[in-house]
């Protein structure tokens, strides 16, 4: 008989992918629709990849817990012990497409398994976020090679975090939008994943070029901001122009990170000013998010891709 154990949601990066690493603002949300959770089954062959997979993954914890720079504590004994006793992680979310599978999964561990564990609670100092989001980066490092650990967080949390200018956390509240105009945030499933670290690689390629970083600068980081100021406002009217203008400036100098297929779609979204699609996360593949005045009409347009609604308006 399966049983359950909590279950964590995948997040999405709302704003601030490459901004962010530029130095910009960057929000980031949860997303109940995909969720994780640790369950005990019976060793048939569609939970041994999981199980196999946990079992390498507790290997890598016992090495770090080892470590005298590691910040949090790990009951890795009793991880190693459910594992053996058929402990897996079942997740709908998808890996490879910058929805937070493996954040979903680190956070599930250390709830489950951390010692004095710092509580998923609002009142959260900055430094007791700053702390969880280095533990976290740490423990998610065997998944991607380097984190920053703000994935895990926020399915830890299960709340919006908004990382400020000089890098400082903030839990913040989810916007109220009117909900009768036929308005969406929404994801757009590419049905390919990405690689994050050729992506990465090429933007910061990129930033060694002083017209490229001016152009960061001067109208990148100011749009991401608008953008993140304008939804956390709850208005759709300010927010939609400024997100026009960002998914115009993404389709200009960040064209390798959209799959080739969307490239005309994007292009032509923004002529008829339908629809303007962003980037979710590092591209290249996965999720790309959108924002419409008329979530029917895109969705028609946008055939045969599916989409999925983020937040109406």
């Amino acid at each position: 008989m399966m049983k359950e154990c909590k279950r964590f949601y995948s997040k999405i990066l709302l704003f601030g992918e490459y901004a962010l690493m530029a130095g910009s603002e960057a929000l980031s949300i949860p997303y109940s629709k995909l969720e994780g959770a640790f369950a005990f089954q019976p060793q048939q062959q569609t939970t041994l990849d999981s199980n196999s997979h946990l079992k390498k993954y507790a290997a890598y914890l016992r090495q770090l817990s080892q470590k005298k720079h590691f910040s949090g504590k790990l009951d890795v004994a009793q991880f190693e012990n459910d594992v053996n006793r058929g402990l897996v992680f079942n997740s709908n979310i998808p890996s490879g497409y910058g929805l937070g599978s493996s954040g979903a999964l680190v956070a599930a561990v250390y709830d489950r398994y951390g010692r004095d564990k710092i509580p998923a609670d609002d009142q959260l100092s900055n430094e007791k976020l700053a702390v969880l989001k280095q533990t976290m980066a740490e423990m998610e490092s065997w998944f991607h090679g380097k984190s920053s650990g703000l994935d895990p967080l926020i399915c830890y949390l299960q709340k919006a975090v908004k990382v400020e200018s000089d890098n400082r956390l903030k839990i913040v509240d989810l916007p109220h939008f009117e909900t009768s105009s036929g308005g969406a945030v929404f994801l757009l499933d590419t049905e390919m994943t990405g690689e994050t670290q050729p992506l990465v690689r090429y933007f910061v390629k990129q930033c060694e070029d002083p017209a490229f970083s001016e152009k960061l600068k001067t109208e990148l980081i100011p749009l991401n901001s608008g953008c993140i100021r304008s939804y956390l406002a709850g208005d759709a009217l300010s927010l939609l122009p400024v997100v026009e203008k960002l998914s115009a400036f993404t389709l200009q100098y960040f064209r390798p990170m959209i799959p080739e297929k969307l490239l005309p779609l994007w292009q032509k979204g923004l002529e008829n000013n339908l629809c303007s699609l962003k980037l979710c996360g590092s591209g290249g593949g996965g999720m790309m998010l959108g924002f419409t005045r008329d979530f029917e009409q895109t969705k028609n347009f946008l055939k045969p891709f599916s989409l999925q609604i983020v937040q109406q308006f």
